[in-house]
């Protein structure tokens, strides 16, 4: 039976190394953040183009309600894999070209 512990990570692809509990949270926290910023900011912007403070008030408010539940949905009725895809290529276009081949 020991035998078959040691073979595990060797077909596995090598001993995994212990994750904390905020590994599997980073990723939703990050996503969260970003699009809350892009909610308040698209809300903000939406809020420019409208006259009067009380209608403006109600489109900043109603534009970032919008984002961040179309964002909160694509994030949960979305798979898990295809997010990671997606996630993967907006960050391989933020890395500087020497980077990817490291």
């Amino acid at each position: 039976m020991g035998d078959r512990a040691e073979e595990f990570p060797a077909r596995a692809g090598g001993p995994r190394t212990p994750r904390g509990p905020w590994a599997a949270v980073a990723p939703l926290a990050l996503f969260s953040l970003t699009t809350g910023v892009f909610a308040v900011v698209a809300g903000a912007l939406a809020a420019l183009l409208v006259p009067g403070s009380t209608a403006r008030a109600l489109v900043w408010l109603v534009v970032t309600i919008v984002a961040a539940v179309s964002a909160g949905l694509w994030w949960g009725l979305t798979p898990v894999t295809e997010r990671l895809r997606v996630l993967d290529r907006a960050v391989a276009r933020l890395r500087p070209r020497g980077a990817r081949g490291r």
